[in-house]
């Protein structure tokens, strides 16, 4: 059977992260995602009747002279969206079991998602954090900015503890209203500190999507013989029986995701929860969907 060319093992083969991108994005999702927004810049729409209060500039004359009809132009035009990428960069971002770790899963994706916005003419800009924030890279919109994001999140090594309450608190007066705000992470951290400045950034009237990124083992635990458990982000280190412990683990595990899931849907932010084996393109496609009513959100408000 031919590899997924999806697959994130596959996409690790190639080094080089701008070519992943490319690839999720123009083998998969171009031509997916149209803007919804008519207006007078990028690609003629159709043509409408004109209307009093309808711009002269942008009647077809030619359609005029063959009609004796006024007849104005529209235009699917850029939105603009000015989009922050939240990536988490803590030491449990680089765990893995098999396959990929969680932090080259996340960059990779946060490279899909800066390629496809600046695609749309949108505007990106990347937050690297830990406990505190490694690299902030501001928003721009040309596709040259695409080659700046993509060498940062290269050479991005996950390391440190994670304090993601913390570096949004310090990004709250920095981010502008009206914003796309794409966070990804494990979210091994305070949960109830992390909504409450979720809501914080939503009173800006700010649109949050939230990409929860875990490995298959930690959501199975398949560990069989006694084993050591050591933490990525401390010192910490123990020897169990995974056998004696499974059940409490998986029992705290889904508790914990489903209160974080659960919290997000009462104060409407988007949550995807993806492990780290899953195809880039079946990560993607749902963000698609979410943009469009983001998008949708933001003109209206």
């Amino acid at each position: 059977m031919p590899e997924n060319p999806f697959d994130p093992i596959t996409l690790s083969k190639i080094a080089s992260m701008e070519l992943r991108a490319r690839l999720v994005v123009d083998g998969v999702l171009s031509g997916i995602h149209k803007s919804p927004y008519k207006g007078s810049s990028i690609e003629f729409l159709e043509h409408k009747e004109y209307s009093q209060g309808n711009e002269i500039k942008h009647i077809d004359w030619k359609v005029h002279a063959r009609t004796d009809k006024y007849y104005i132009k529209e235009f699917e035009e850029e939105t603009n969206l000015k989009c922050y990428l939240f990536l988490d960069t803590s030491g449990s971002m680089e765990y893995k079991s098999a396959g990929v770790s969680k932090f080259e899963y996340a960059a990779t994706l946060a490279a899909s998602l800066a390629y496809l916005l600046l695609k749309q003419s949108d505007m990106v800009g990347l937050i690297s954090f830990s406990d505190k924030v490694r690299q902030y890279i501001p928003p721009r919109s040309r596709i040259t900015h695409l080659h700046v994001l993509l060498n940062a999140l290269t050479e991005l090594k996950p390391a440190g503890k994670s304090n993601i309450s913390g570096v949004l608190n310090e990004f709250t007066e920095k981010v502008g209203r009206r914003s796309l705000i794409i966070l990804i992470s494990d979210f091994f951290d305070d949960a109830d500190k992390i909504i409450n400045q979720l809501k914080c950034l939503q009173f800006k009237k700010n649109e949050i999507i939230l990409f929860q990124v875990l490995d298959p083992y930690e959501l199975t635990f398949p560990f069989e013989a006694i084993t050591y458990f050591e933490s990525m982000e401390d010192e910490r280190r123990i020897l169990a029986d995974p056998k004696s412990i499974k059940d409490r683990y998986l029992s705290e595990m889904n508790r914990f995701l489903g209160q974080f899931k659960q919290a997000c849907f009462e104060n409407q932010i988007d949550y995807c929860l993806i492990d780290s084996s899953t195809p880039l393109d079946q990560a993607l496609i749902p963000f698609l969907a979410r943009r469009e009513s983001t998008l949708r959100s933001l003109q209206k408000s």
